[in-house]
């Protein structure tokens, strides 16, 4: 009977699959669906930072490019997005070589179940946790001032450094599987052979292990790095008046109905993530897209 019903299903996903033009049908949906919510939102973006009332103008990326509150805004982003990614990548790479080159079972799970758990919560909810554990009379303060290390608390919350730890928190678990998926790939017999040879332990990592791991490192560095640079909620929660990021800039231009320098702002920011892209791609070539 199981059989019988194992024969159907397979009969009639055969029968479709073979229904002329299903397959272009199925290509066009999803290539449908970017159209409408992408390539329809970025040519009315670019046509508002370009086009006002009195027609074509560059006078909205004069004034971002320019003026000081703006060049101080992109700075900022800039700033935070590569510390982010430094620190993301400092404490990924241990942890995604512990998880796939620990010979303890136990430890591989602790360490992937530790990084990936957190992924699953809301976004929202480990943001207002941390507000929680960086307020002036929050856990970290307390536990600070009970070890006798401060004798005041400290003002993390409402600052860049705040921002900054919220962000790692949630970009980590991209840069972990980056790495991971690609350290999996590395043949264990590669740093078998050198050991082999008489490579000493730090000699086989940094000439066999480490250069191996590097597109996983450089793929990372591209997602965390860009998400950070549009982040808008870690900034507008933790973050202060002088620590504003070019999104939460964007939202304020928008809300003022200022919408030709929320749109130069926009496109500013596509144009350094691109340009961002082109750039890795340049150093790695295409064993980053391909692998």
């Amino acid at each position: 009977m199981e059989n019988k019903f194992i024969g159907r299903k397979k009969g009639i996903a055969y029968t479709i699959s073979n229904i002329r033009g299903i397959k272009w049908l199925l290509l066009i949906i999803p290539l449908l669906f970017i159209f409408l919510t992408m390539v329809i939102s970025l040519v009315n973006i670019f046509e508002r930072s370009f086009i006002d009332n009195n027609g074509f103008t560059l006078e909205y990326f004069i004034k971002v490019l320019t003026e000081p509150l703006y060049q101080k805004v992109l700075f900022t982003t800039l700033k935070t997005g590569v510390i982010v990614t430094v620190c993301t990548v400092i404490i990924s790479y241990p942890m995604a070589f512990l998880s796939v080159r620990s010979k303890n079972s136990i430890v591989r799970r602790f360490v992937s179940g530790g990084v990936l758990v957190p992924y699953w919560v809301s976004m929202l909810v480990r943001i207002f946790a941390w507000q929680i554990i960086l307020a002036k009379n929050g856990i970290l303060n307390q536990v600070l001032i009970k070890l006798n290390v401060i004798d005041s608390p400290l003002e993390i919350l409402y600052t860049s450094i705040a921002v900054i730890i919220s962000l790692t928190h949630i970009l980590l678990p991209q840069m972990f599987l980056s790495m991971q998926s690609v350290m999996a790939e590395i043949e264990p017999n590669l740093t078998l052979a050198a050991e082999g040879m008489g490579a000493k332990p730090v000699k086989n990592f940094s000439t066999v292990f480490l250069p191996l791991s590097v597109p996983g490192i450089i793929s990372g560095c591209m997602m965390v790095f860009v998400l950070a640079l549009g982040f808008y909620i870690a900034p507008a929660l933790l973050g202060g008046s002088n620590d504003m990021m070019v999104s939460n800039l964007i939202q304020q231009n928008m809300q003022n109905m200022n919408w030709n320098i929320a749109a130069a702002l926009s496109v500013e920011l596509f144009v350094i993530v691109m340009v961002f892209i082109a750039i890795a791609y340049k150093f790695v070539g295409n064993k980053l897209f391909t692998r």
